[in-house]
Order: C-alpha cells, then structure tokens, then sequence
C-alpha cells in the first residue's frame, strides 16, 4: 500500500518490481461516507497484499510542508494527507493516457504491472470497479471483504503460476480474478455473467472504448 500524489510515482516504483503482480489504484476522496474505514484500513492492506499486488491510494502522501497545511483542499488521513490538486491533477493525466473518466466515487482500478519493459503498466486489460455501486446493488457486501477476496485471488493465482513454472510468461487473468473476488464477497445471490454487465459498477479498457 502507497501512498502516492502522481503517476510519475507510481512508474518509479513498479520499475523496481521484477514480477509480475495486480496493481490497483485506489479512488476515495475526504467527505465520502466510506472515507473513514477506508483510511482505517490503509496499514492493513499494506501488510496483507505482500508481493502478490501493489496498492496506490491517489492523492496522499506521508507528510507535506507544514505551511501547506494551511491550504484548501489538504485533509488530514490517518497518518498522511489528501491532498485534492494531486488527486485532481492524477486522474486528468490518466484520462490522457487511457479511456477512462473517474466516477466521482469511491472506486478501484485494477492493472498489471509490465516487468523489464519500458512502460512499467500496462493497461490493455484494465478493469475499474465502482464500490459504491456494487454496494448499492448488493454484489459486493462491503469494501474491506471485497480487497480481502481480490487480494487472496492474487496471491493464489502467483502460486499456480510459480508451481508451473510461467511467472515471467503469462498474464494474470484480471477478469477472472476480479470474478472470484465478487463471487467470495457478494451480498445477494446473482449470476456473475449479469453483475458484470452493469457499466456503472464494472468498466473494463474494451467497454470504455465502446463508449
């Protein structure tokens, strides 16, 4: 889990990372009710996602200049700060760079990572999943079990490709993962194939270029 205020961040860091892993970014913005457990849950998922995913949380950071402190738009959070012209600032430099526009909730972007390439990410199969939608709807029961389920889908779909030996040559199958994960998690009993066509809850790179 990182906190991280630009892209450029994020590029330096997973240029550093040889295996291949899920990277997730991660949307939740000051005054939204899950806000506070969300924050609440930053060390958590630090500790538990291990080398299996990397987790930015976009708009934070440790620490900042104490005179900043005195400007609009920077929160306190947990042990860091929200500061909303980096956030801002992030999600305009992602829709430059991919087909995609922020939901304006609380939302999960879920990627690979590109080891020994050039560009360190790689969204050709992006997926973006609205949290407070699939909580609206009951296909997810909340956001804590939901990267719980994500995060043990990860870490197993490593160790099937480490047992065979194919790390470094396959790709992770972000669909069937996030598949998994709403399957483990959901409130109410619904045939996956039917959740996943909801475009306000889930948005892949294919569907947003439909648009």
């Amino acid at each position: 889990m990182y906190l991280v205020r630009s892209y450029d961040e994020i590029e330096k860091l997973e240029s550093n990372i040889e295996n291949q892993e899920l990277v997730i970014f991660l949307f939740v913005r000051p005054g939204h009710p899950l806000f506070d457990l969300i924050i609440s849950d930053f060390e958590y998922l630090h500790f538990n996602t291990g080398r299996y995913c990397s987790i930015y949380a976009i708009g934070y950071s440790s620490s900042v200049d104490p005179d900043w402190q005195k400007e609009r738009g920077i929160y306190r959070a947990g042990r860091g700060f929200f500061i909303a012209r980096d956030f801002q600032k992030f999600n305009e430099s992602l829709e430059e760079r991919i087909n995609w526009e922020y939901s304006g909730e609380t939302e999960v972007l879920i990627l690979q990572n590109n080891p020994g390439q050039p560009n360190s990410l790689d969204f050709q199969n992006y997926v973006a999943i609205s949290i407070d939608e699939g909580i609206r709807r009951g296909y997810i029961d909340s956001f804590p079990s939901f990267m719980e389920a994500l995060i043990r889908s990860a870490r197993t779909e490593v160790y099937a490709k480490q047992a065979i030996q194919k790390v470094a040559k396959s790709r992770n199958k972000i669909r069937d993962l996030i598949a998994d994960a709403i399957n483990d998690c959901k409130r109410i009993p619904k045939p996956i194939r039917s959740i996943l066509k909801n475009r306000l809850f889930y948005r892949t790179a294919v569907s947003s270029n439909r648009r």
